[in-house]
């Protein structure tokens, strides 16, 4: 049995490598995994995208209904796959990845699959639970893009509400500065500004925590990879500080700007220790400091800000203020039943959201995504309890032993967390299923030699490589997907290796020449 890359994989892959700015015109390069021509030859960019089985009832369901009929047909599927040994017994292939395996001593995990036969060609340790660090993000985005679609977009939602205008967010990991312009443009434009006194926040979509667990509160700069996940969020959370000096003065500019911020500049002109910006939280504010020495050349650093409602609420009341508004205060609250909409902004597809976590492993938009999981599973705002409660209900209905895994966040940015790279490869097996939603997990992997965090890996394997890398302390991770040039075959595979002492370099040279066997291997045969 042999699939070819499903028809979605097309659509998918044109809106990654559109948001990224990374589409090109011309021929394909020979090698890169192909994608077949789209499931239609045009979609509205509004218009969801609803498998036909699924689309007379699915839009009067709920979607605590909706999840639990897709995490049914995910176990359909599952199920059809065996997951037996490989019936051709292929030795040399054996040989050859526990030959890789045992020289690197104990603590590795691998597991080997023909992901459309549904056999399994390699297994060392494959069911044992061990930190998947940043390959967490692929169990994560699967069951989002599965449970939830790869046409799933976030709503932010501007209302009139009496004598003030509510800003409802809805977890949108993308939402940026120019966003909150278009909101705040419509609402000059349908004039509603008339009467209006304040700013409100609603955060209800989100229970109220900020860090997810395993996040330690940061005693260092407030780096942006610690960055606090709330339904109503902006920039990713962070602002980007950009410090310079003309030889005199001592210029910091603080992007996006938002009244949330306050900002304390220590630094000096050219001279002294090296430039420092920390971010720190003060009375429910976040405090940029600058210390040290500028340059005449700019640098800049993201940091992390403290309470992500309020840093967006702010910042949409400079914007206001900006395009002619009057000067807002901003609040916490809810939108009445009787509030009246002025304006919505409707994020990207989330097929396309989901590059910034896979490709550059951002664990923000994980934490997000998670909590939408568990929010539209529950039908209660999304924590990461129910978070977690939809990630195991996805495992198991993708054919996987419940004991296999122990979530702790949707990033992997976690000492507790444990999957098994058997487990791993079974999730990466459902983008194989024709027209499946989780294909769309293909493009928005890092690429072997090409981009992402594989940028610098395995060039050989370009247009061939697929996969997710993860990295922490003691952790070492890569699972992804190997295939022929032609894409009419594919190899899941997941190796974790974890070590108290763990090299990093030797480790990453491990994963590496277990992926290039396999591509030796797809060639041979």
């Amino acid at each position: 049995m042999t699939r070819s890359f499903p028809q979605l994989a097309s659509f998918a892959l044109a809106l990654v490598t559109a948001y990224a700015g990374l589409a090109t015109a011309g021929p394909r390069s020979p090698g890169q995994i192909p994608a077949p021509q789209s499931i239609r030859e045009a979609v509205e960019p509004d218009e969801p995208v609803v498998p036909p089985r699924l689309a007379a009832p699915f839009a009067a369901q709920t979607w605590p209904q909706r999840v639990a009929a897709r995490l049914a047909d995910v176990s359909a599927r599952a199920n059809s796959r065996a997951w037996t040994a490989d019936p051709t017994d292929d030795a040399s292939l054996r040989r050859k990845l526990a030959e890789l395996v045992r020289r690197a001593g104990a603590g590795v995990a691998v597991h080997v699959a023909d992901l459309d036969e549904g056999t399994w060609l390699f297994d060392q340790n494959g069911a044992a639970r061990l930190n998947p660090a940043s390959n967490q993000k692929v169990l994560t985005a699967i069951a989002a893009l599965e449970l939830l679609g790869p046409d799933y977009r976030f709503e932010t939602r501007l209302v009139r509400d009496g004598d003030a205008l509510v800003l409802i967010g809805d977890g949108d990991p993308s939402l940026q500065l120019q966003g909150l312009h278009a909101l705040a443009s419509k609402a000059l434009a349908a004039e509603a500004l008339a009467g209006v006194r304040r700013i409100v926040i609603d955060e209800r979509a989100f229970s109220p925590e900020r860090l997810g667990p395993g996040y330690e509160e940061p005693p260092g700069p407030g780096p942006s990879y610690l960055a606090p996940s709330g339904a109503l969020s902006l920039s990713f959370n962070t602002v980007e500080t950009t410090v310079r000096t003309d030889g005199a003065t001592v210029h910091v500019e603080v992007t996006p700007a938002s009244g949330h911020v306050t900002l304390v500049n220590k630094a000096r002109p050219l001279r002294g220790r090296a430039l420092e910006v920390t971010s720190t939280c003060e009375d429910g504010r976040t405090v940029l400091t600058v210390t040290g020495a500028a340059k005449r050349k700019p640098s800049t650093v993201r940091r992390r800000i403290c309470d992500p409602g309020k840093f967006a609420g702010e910042a949409f009341a400079a914007v206001l203020h900006e395009l002619g508004g009057p000067l807002l205060p901003v609040e916490s609250g809810a939108a009445s039943a009787h509030a009246r909409e002025v304006a919505s902004l409707v994020s990207p597809p989330l097929a396309q959201i989901l590059a910034s976590a896979l490709k550059y492993s951002n664990n923000f938009t994980s934490e997000q995504v998670v909590r939408t999981l568990g929010r539209r599973m529950s039908g209660e705002p999304g924590s990461w309890d129910n978070g977690r409660a939809a990630l195991k209900a996805f495992w198991r209905a993708a054919g996987n032993d419940p004991r296999e895994l122990q979530p702790e966040n949707g990033s992997g940015l976690s000492l507790r967390g444990r999957v098994s790279a058997r487990g791993l490869v079974r999730v990466l097996a459902l983008a194989r299923d024709e027209g499946a939603a989780a294909a769309s997990i293909v493009p928005a992997l890092a690429g072997a030699g090409g981009e992402g965090t594989l940028r610098l890996r395995m060039p050989g394997g370009r247009g061939r490589v697929r996969g997710k890398t993860g990295t922490i302390g003691g952790v070492s991770a890569l699972s992804g997907i190997a295939a022929t040039p032609d894409g009419r075959r594919a190899l899941g595979f997941s190796v974790l290796i974890n070590g108290k002492n763990l090299a990093m370099p030797r480790s990453r040279r491990l994963q590496d020449r277990i992926v290039q066997t396999l591509l030796d291997h797809l060639d041979a045969g």
